[in-house]
């Protein structure tokens, strides 16, 4: 079995809906980011980023039956990271690459931020112990603050298009 199969998420057509249209696996959504599924709504966003209001958005976090942490059906174990605000995004994800725990990341829709994403191997009951600590741990190495709202068990995270999407075939598990 794949280790990666347990990361299944809800996705959504934009961020007005609580209702998910489907299940998916996080890394096809990884796949369709790297492919450039969404590369022209991703460059209108860049000049309006009113417009990323209407991307599709994934809950990294598990599966939703409601977009809110009441309506979790199935945890994950993922914590995503917002770095908002990065001048130069690519040489952050090069260092990202040097951090064992970091499972994946991208470039957001701006541009100019970073989504990390790190397993954890902690029950839904520790996910804000693990959240916390993995932005800690991640500010210790890097410098840099995760967004604050950003922490929340039902937060959505957009897609992008990076083709240099990050993705450590053999990450360890962030462990507290």
């Amino acid at each position: 079995m794949n280790k990666f199969n347990k990361y299944l998420v809800s996705f959504f057509d934009n961020l007005r809906n609580s209702t998910p249209i489907c299940t998916i696996h996080v890394l096809e959504v990884f796949e369709q980011i790297q492919e450039g599924k969404w590369s022209k709504q991703i460059e209108a966003c860049k000049n309006d980023l009113n417009k990323k209001k209407e991307l599709p958005c994934f809950t990294p976090s598990g599966i939703f039956l409601k977009r809110n942490k009441l309506g979790i059906e199935n945890y994950s174990g993922l914590i995503c990271l917002d770095i908002d605000k990065v001048n130069d995004p690519e040489r952050l994800k090069e260092q990202c690459k040097t951090i064992p725990w970091i499972w994946s990341t991208f470039i957001t829709p701006s541009g100019s931020g970073l989504k990390i994403f790190v397993q954890t191997p902690s029950e839904l009951s520790q996910f804000q112990i693990y959240e916390a600590e993995v932005a800690r741990a991640f500010y210790t190495i890097t410098g840099y603050l995760r967004d604050e709202k950003s922490k929340d068990l039902a937060r959505l995270q957009f897609v992008s298009y990076d083709e240099k999407i990050y993705i450590n075939e053999n990450p360890i598990l962030f462990k507290i």
